[in-house]
């Protein structure tokens, strides 16, 4: 049985699943949703069709966290360069999805989702100073574009970054909605104009705020109750076995 084009109940149910998950996660760490659902969906759906999804769905559930994080005007003038740069490699990104392998494409997201745990973990906090900020942020800006528009799940290099910088944790939330929602704007953009997302695709995505807002407002009230290193530790954890699972299917397919 069909719920709509290409998705079943199986598919749906998964759809909503990964989305919560997300979105709980999102709502307790401020970032996480794309990398956790990207890490899922592959496991069901093919990976453009989960890209597509997953680019529409980070306008929405960012454009909301930007707007209740505060901080619009400010955030917006101090990383205007990480945008500019976040536009050049978006492009870039989601021009090569077209052509890129699915194998390689399930390859690169595990890897990437491997690393992030494993960096976050043992990486050690470094300070970028201010008069370095607008200079490394065109270059970051564009990293994290191009990996956006291939992947969707560029979070890792937007939080490596402004940790360097010592932000603020209200203003680390506020200036991440709005990198996230540059990102989201121009890589659903690119994907449409590529055919990639369409409205059979964009229709699942409004969908599956449902699922991903509730889990944002879930991971806000679990976040005030559990230890923070406890749930970092089994967020990460969680993702490394993902990525993990994802790379073996890659190679197995391969």
């Amino acid at each position: 049985m069909e719920v709509t084009a290409g998705i079943g109940v199986p598919e749906a149910v998964g759809l909503a699943a990964a989305f919560l998950i997300g979105g709980i996660i999102k709502g307790a760490m401020g970032f996480g949703l794309p990398l956790v659902t990207i890490s899922m969906l592959p496991n069901f759906l093919p990976v453009e069709f989960a890209l597509a999804i997953n680019a529409a769905t980070m306008v929405f559930t960012n454009l909301a966290q930007f707007l209740q994080a505060g901080f619009l005007a400010q955030t917006f003038m101090r990383f205007w360069p990480m945008i500019l740069g976040i536009s050049a490699g978006a492009l870039g990104g989601a021009f090569l999805v077209s052509s890129a392998n699915e194998v390689a494409l399930g390859l690169a997201l595990g890897l990437l989702v491997m690393a992030f745990a494993i960096l976050t973990v043992y990486i050690p906090r470094f300070h970028i100073p201010r008069i370095w900020e607008r200079r490394l942020g065109w270059g970051v800006g564009t990293i994290a574009g191009f990996v956006g528009g291939l992947i969707t799940a560029n979070g890792p290099v937007f939080v490596m970054y402004l940790v360097g910088l010592n932000l603020t944790r209200e203003l680390f939330v506020a200036t991440l909605a709005l990198l996230f929602l540059a990102t989201g704007i121009l890589v659903a953009g690119s994907y449409w104009t590529l055919g990639i997302l369409d409205s059979t695709r964009l229709t699942i995505a409004v969908a599956c705020l449902v699922p991903a807002l509730l889990g944002m407002k879930l991971g806000d009230l679990l976040s005030s109750r559990l230890s923070a290193q406890a749930f970092r530790n089994f967020v990460l954890a969680g993702l490394f076995l993902l990525g993990a699972n994802m790379v073996r299917r890659a190679l197995l397919a391969g």
